[in-house]
């Protein structure tokens, strides 16, 4: 019997505000300024009439009739805000997982690219997602994902710490070669099996469906079953998003009646039947192993991590929120919480400036008009965010940002030995700079010196306003500036380390 395995992703983020930094006045609690509650309800309640209360009473409908199981990821801030403005949907999931026909699949709680941020961060978002889920519906899951179905090798070991025995990504070409992705394979390293959406049958229904240019349309369950029935392997990965189901095609396609009427036609084959992950692997074998030494994904053409990080604005951003992650976590609270919102996918999402067909879709999902306005409404909210940690953090952020902060690389010092001529030489603190100033050449020291930029840089980005007036005093120095700037610099790092550690026999590193 071949395993057929439908899996649904049901997500929603908490969008941010557009134009954030020209529209909005800067009052009121952190994370509340931030989101666009009044435009995620007004979505939540769309989506929910045309697409999550039709679609999840078909599938209840399907088990209950003929059989039909799935697995679902549903992630954390999206029950969230089903809580707060649409409970019937997580009602409606409950008596879904209650009849057995359901299993949830863990992911990160915010949808998120903790993964690249760190392992830790990610361990604990993934953590959070189970914990709800177990709170929520009674289901500890045994089966994992990553936000867009991005996996590595090292993602596999990751899940497999934490207990996981499956793992679902996408069937990249690149990866598979010759194989298919209709069987179970072994991660590399690792003992987790992971199965590989199938992702022509997939799209067929996620972006063909209405597509009356292809050459199969219109597509009938009749039609998909047969093509369900001659795939050949073991099992059949369909994956997409459940916005699929009344969102990304209406109501008024035909959608909600062809899911309807798949399970009965998949049932009239006789040589198939639906399962879940874990019953899958229960059952069959691994085949092979598979080897992803480089993230991939199932967004877009190139299925890697270029969606979300593949041009600069998308990068700045991101770098933006890594240098932020350890005075986030250092205060806790809600500014914890607002930081890992800005960690959600979506946001990078809207920023992404491809074109053809990949550029129509990341277009169809932003509420932004264009992705330069994403990447503006973003940047002052991190702008803004990151000045109220500062000043949550007192001057303990200051002395931590001078000694040790690890700035995005568009934040920090670049070298130059004369004008368009770099060096290759960056710092991102004070403790940098000392060390850079023992390698570089007079000739640089003395251009950067002479344009007051090094002042500029230290007193704006770094915000030592006592070193950045000395160092415009030796603008005029003629002779003995390297050492002078040295001692400068020691005598900050010095007047810091007295002011965040009481003293100055304190290790930095022990920070």
């Amino acid at each position: 019997m071949k395993e057929i395995i439908f899996f649904f992703e049901l997500h929603q983020p908490r969008r941010i505000k557009r134009n954030f930094g020209r529209k909005y006045t800067y009052q009121g609690g952190v994370e509340d300024i931030y989101f666009d509650d009044e435009l995620n309800r007004e979505i939540l309640h769309r989506v929910a009439n045309h697409c999550y209360m039709p679609g999840l009473e078909n599938l209840l409908k399907s088990a209950e009739e003929d059989g039909f199981k799935c697995a679902l990821g549903v992630s954390g801030i999206f029950l969230e805000q089903c809580s707060w403005w649409e409970p019937k949907i997580i009602e409606l999931i409950r008596e879904l997982v209650t009849s057995g026909a359901c299993e949830l699949v863990a992911e990160t709680y915010y949808h998120s690219l903790a993964c690249m941020v760190n392992f830790d961060e990610f361990k604990e978002q993934v953590g959070a997602h189970r914990k709800i889920i177990k709170e929520l519906f009674g289901q500890e899951p045994l089966t994992a994902e990553n936000t867009e179905f991005i996996y590595s090798n090292d993602i596999a070991k990751v899940f497999e710490e934490m207990g996981f025995k499956v793992v679902l990504t996408e069937g990249v070409e690149r990866i598979l070669g010759w194989r298919s992705p209709n069987y179970v394979y072994r991660a590399k390293g690792s003992e987790v099996s992971v199965l590989m959406r199938n992702y022509m049958l997939s799209d067929d229904i996620g972006f063909r469906f209405t597509c009356r240019d292809w050459n199969k349309w219109p597509l009938t369950t009749e039609k998909y079953a047969d093509w369900l029935h001659r795939s050949p392997g073991d099992l059949i990965l369909i994956a997409m998003d459940f916005e699929t189901f009344g969102e990304h095609h209406w109501p008024d396609s035909g959608i909600h009646e062809f899911m309807r009427a798949i399970p009965k036609e998949v049932n009239k084959c006789g040589d198939m039947r639906f399962s879940t992950p874990s019953e899958a692997v229960s059952r069959l074998q691994p085949v092979d192993e598979v080897d992803v030494p480089e993230a991939i994904s199932w967004a877009d053409l190139e299925r890697d991590l270029s969606a979300w990080l593949g041009n600069d604005m998308q990068r700045h951003c991101f770098e933006v929120v890594k240098y932020l992650e350890p005075m986030a976590k250092s205060m806790g609270g809600r500014f914890l919480r607002a930081w890992r919102y800005f960690t959600t996918s979506d946001h990078y999402h809207y920023m992404s400036t491809k074109g053809g067909g990949a550029g129509a879709v990341h277009s169809y999902f932003s509420h932004f008009n264009s992705p330069i306005e994403a990447f503006l409404s973003l940047t002052w909210v991190l702008a803004d965010f990151r000045y109220r940690l500062y000043e949550a953090m007192g001057d303990r952020a200051i002395y931590y940002r001078m000694l040790f902060g690890d700035l995005p690389e568009t934040h920090a010092f670049h070298f130059y030995s004369g004008f368009a001529e770099p060096i290759g030489v960056s710092v991102k603190n004070l403790t940098e700079l000392r060390e850079a100033l023992d390698k570089i050449e007079e000739r640089s020291l003395k251009f950067h010196i002479a344009r007051g930029d090094l002042s500029r840089w230290v007193e704006e980005v770094i915000g030592c306003r006592a070193l950045a007036q000395e160092l415009l005093v030796l603008k005029t120095l003629p002779e003995g500036l390297r050492e002078r700037v040295i001692k400068a610099v020691e005598e900050a790092i010095n007047s810091a380390k007295k002011a965040l550690f009481g003293g100055e026999g304190h290790e930095a590193g022990k920070v």
